[in-house]
């Protein structure tokens, strides 16, 4: 297998090598990219339009349409199939597009509905992305369906931001000879610079959903790094000015909560009615401040909760919206973690060692209450984006009571404290960048503040052809009682630091690059940001060739190669060494398929599974193997499927994992999708316990199955309901321990430990009815059902497992919230009339 292996890995070097020589010619120089870029004439609008699909020639036949669109896929370059006129005006109030998709068969437009920002889904498209500020690094993009499903993004240095909403108004109409759209965009939902006359970056993209074509206005090149860099531009915008940004959205919400477990007394229902409300202020053109007053995340939705059997932290996402939108200045140098914010209490764990033998702890709560938290972002006309997030949390308490008094007393587990990120970043020409970011958390109560800061850059060379990345953060952890990873320091002051240098070849068919990674054993940045485990140094290299454009019996076709080292940073030790291929196709009938392979030649030492510094756990030489298919989904019923399995010798592991996907779209309103996931890992060994340097390891077989059921009956495009559905089963069922000697191998087997065993179930069910029923103003009702289940008494079979997953307590949810959108202009113009 291993010869194989090398066989391949050479054999595709050589072909790519062979191949690299053309992308010289196929990557365009930047400067003939720019003569190339399509303009496009803005007129000033002698009325605002009607968004009804009508559109008046006497409005719109004043300006010269956009058109001769060019295919981005498939057959990137061609000139798209069907004919696409845009029209571009404005007046004081806001920007208006109108667009005549014209189609030689418009009875064949598909128009499946979709909950509001469900992007590309089984309908056809049109989207206008504006780049106000012209530094083809960052824009906002506004697309409606042909159902008129409205999606809207921030594009910023290669990332979407796709929990960014603007309030901005739209309208479809199918005709006989296809569709036409109009959208009306306020500026009060965009930020564009103080000048007389404007110049903005602008693309149009269409997607024909029936023969999956997307094409743009100005041509985007899929060989060549950066979408936005590859814009068009719009002139003619004079004298328009930044109205004032203020915009409230208060909402009120209640809820009624019951659970069915022992609640010690205490009622098993729960009740309350919150009042609160989000403010939006633009300070200038290009600032915005941000601020939740009294939030409420009862409406979130669940985490997708497992069990955890390693030695790290399990990061659950963000689903918080103000955690989640408008934060991409904040995410950029990897430092925040949003969920550290009204997270787990930071001494929650440690009641237990600050109550006496007579006391027992009555409640814990497992988040902390945020009080209120605000960010303020934006980007001046020269590309510098300035960020500012900060959020504050209360005293949280654990109470505790005498079990022969009966009295109660209060025990902290988390201090008020303050979070605080700060962001400078200065964009460059050619999709670079330079990124300063600081993180601090200060607390009361004597417990210990947290700070780290960071530089990232990124440099690209004139074609956009080669670029480096480098970066470095300093941590410290500073005050008494310094709590890292489970244990509580008596350092004053506590540093550490990390850097990365990473040097790719990032446009053209051939793509490779170079990574190396340092991280101090004292670094640390958990109290706002994640990290699994630091001390690590890491280098890594990748190759890869991509065909773009149809060969073969494909109509893409891709191939990479990587290998990887790692060590410990202190002290300097081998941790492993890996390599990896894969191969990726999408076929002409648009079925994608992809196989991969990675091989452990040599034994890995994991300084982390036996939980005691420096002890080492020597795992053998293994390998695994994926491969999967999808299938077009265009198709009223499509399947997601895949397969592989991971092989070790020297104690016999082995692993096999398999998923099944279908979707069923039943009409244009109603789609479900099932997803079911199981994995078995037969010997599988890990930590147990320890007792002093005595420390005890697990044979088992972990067995896991996840199944999944989301729907969507959409009413239309303002109203629809959504379901999602999961069953989550792991069980631990342990064979054999051993002892973990010093040299790292296992011995001194012993039968048995089924005092080990576990057996963990979660079951969520979020039912959401949601309908925005005016501009920016929506109501939602939630019902959420949510049960965990923890023993150690392993039930095989899946069936039983279930009835006795249903049986145990669960906690039921229903909650009714109201926002309603309130915007400055629009008050003041109902007053004032």
């Amino acid at each position: 297998m291993l010869h194989k292996t090398i066989t391949f890995a050479l054999t595709f070097t050589l072909l790519t090598g062979s191949a690299s020589a053309t992308d010289k010619d196929k990557n365009k120089d930047p400067e003939a990219a720019e003569l190339n870029r399509k303009t496009t004439i803005a007129a000033r609008a002698a009325k605002a339009p009607v968004l009804d699909g009508y559109l008046e020639p006497e409005v719109w036949q004043t300006v010269t349409p956009a058109t001769n669109f060019v295919r981005y896929d498939p057959h990137n370059g061609k000139p798209s199939s069907q004919k696409t006129e845009v029209y571009l005006l404005y007046d004081n109030e806001a920007v208006y597009i109108a667009a005549k998709l014209h189609d030689t068969a418009p009875d064949s437009i598909l128009t499946q509905l979709g909950g509001r920002d469900s992007g590309e889904n089984n309908s056809d498209m049109f989207a206008v992305y504006l780049d106000t500020y012209n530094d083809k690094q960052n824009a906002f993009s506004f697309m409606v369906s042909a159902a008129g499903v409205q999606t809207d993004i921030k594009l910023s240095q290669g990332r979407e931001d796709w929990n960014w909403d603007a309030v901005w108004a739209s309208s479809t109409k199918l005709t006989d000879d296809g569709w036409v759209v109009e959208m009306k965009i306020p500026y009060g939902a965009i930020r564009f610079p103080e000048t007389e006359v404007q110049t903005w970056g602008v693309n149009f993209m269409r997607i024909i959903r029936r023969t999956r074509e997307k094409s743009y206005w100005n041509h985007v090149n899929n060989t060549v790094e950066g979408f936005v860099s590859q814009e068009g531009r719009a002139i003619g915008i004079e004298g328009i000015k930044s109205p004032v940004r203020l915009q409230f959205t208060p909402y009120v919400s209640g809820y009624v909560n019951h659970y069915s477990g022992d609640t010690k007394g205490k009622s098993p229902y729960s009740r309350a009615v919150n009042g609160g409300m989000d403010v939006k202020y633009g300070i200038n053109d290009a600032f915005t401040l941000d601020v939740t007053l009294v939030p409420d995340f009862t409406q979130t939705q669940s985490d997708n909760q497992v069990l955890n059997l390693g030695p790290f932290e399990v990061k659950y996402g963000e689903n918080r919206q103000f955690f989640t939108e408008s934060t991409e200045l904040f995410n950029k140098g990897g430092l925040l973690n949003s969920r550290r914010i009204g997270g787990t209490p930071i001494l929650k764990n440690y009641v237990g060692r600050q109550i006496s033998e007579t006391e027992t702890i009555v409640e814990n709560p497992n988040i902390s209450g945020l009080l209120n938290a605000a960010k303020l972002s934006g980007r001046t006309i020269k590309g510098l984006g300035i960020g500012i997030l900060n959020a504050f949390t209360r005293n949280m308490y654990a109470t505790v009571q005498d079990k022969e008094t009966g009295e109660t007393r209060e025990v902290l587990t988390d201090p008020f404290t303050n979070y605080n990120v700060f962001v400078l970043d200065q964009t460059l020409p050619r999709n670079s960048f330079i990124t300063f970011t600081n993180t601090n958390v200060t607390r009361t109560k004597d417990v210990y503040d947290a700070n780290v800061s960071g530089l990232q850059v990124r440099f690209a060379d004139r074609k956009n052809n080669f670029a480096i990345r480098a970066g470095g953060n300093l941590s410290q952890l500073f005050g008494n009682n310094i709590i890292l990873r489970g244990d509580t320091l008596p350092e004053k002051l506590h540093l550490g630091h990390q850097y990365n240098v990473n040097l790719s070849k990032v446009s053209g068919n051939l793509r490779y690059g170079i990574n190396h990674h340092v991280e101090s054993d004292t670094y640390e940045i958990n109290d706002l940001g994640f990290l699994s485990s630091n001390n690590e140094i890491s280098n890594s290299a990748s190759i890869s060739y991509n065909f773009y454009q149809p060969v073969w019996k494909f109509l893409s076709w891709g191939s990479s190669m990587s290998v990887s080292q790692s060590m410990l940073y202190a002290p300097r030790e081998f941790v492993s060494t890996s390599m990896g291929v894969s191969t990726n196709v999408r076929f002409r009938n648009f079925i994608s398929a992809y196989w991969s392979f990675g091989l452990r030649p040599g034994n890995a030492y994991d300084y982390f599974e036996a939980r005691v510094f420096e002890r080492v756990f020597v795992k053998p030489p293994a390998f695994d193997t994926n491969m999967g298919i999808s299938t077009d989904y265009r198709k009223r019923l499509a399947l997601d499927a895949s397969s592989g399995f991971w092989r070790s010798n020297r104690y016999n592991q082995f692993s096999w994992w398999g998923n099944l996907s279908p979707r069923f779209r039943v009409n244009d309103k109603f789609s479900l999708v099932n997803s079911n996931n199981y994995r078995q890992e037969k010997r599988n060994i890990g930590y147990v316990k320890h007792v002093g340097n005595d420390i005890t390891f697990g044979d088992r077989t972990i067995t896991t199955f996840t199944s999944t059921l989301s729907g969507a009956y959409i009413f239309n495009e303002k109203a629809g309901i959504t379901l999602n559905m999961r069953h989550y089963w792991s069980s631990a069922d342990y064979k054999r321990l051993f002892n973990l000697t010093e040299d790292g191998l296992l011995s001194g087997e012993t039968p048995g430990g089924n005092g080990n065993n576990i057996n963990y179930n979660t079951f969520n069910i979020d039912l959401v009815y949601s309908w925005r029923f005016a501009p920016g103003s929506e109501l939602m009702v939630v019902w959420k059902n949510a049960i965990e289940d923890r023993n150690k008494e392993v039930e095989p079979k899946y069936i039983e497992n279930v009835g006795k997953t249903l049986q145990a307590p669960q906690n039921n949810n229903f909650s009714v919230k109201l926002l309603y959108y309130l915007d400055y202009i629009a008050l003041k113009n109902v007053f004032s009339a």
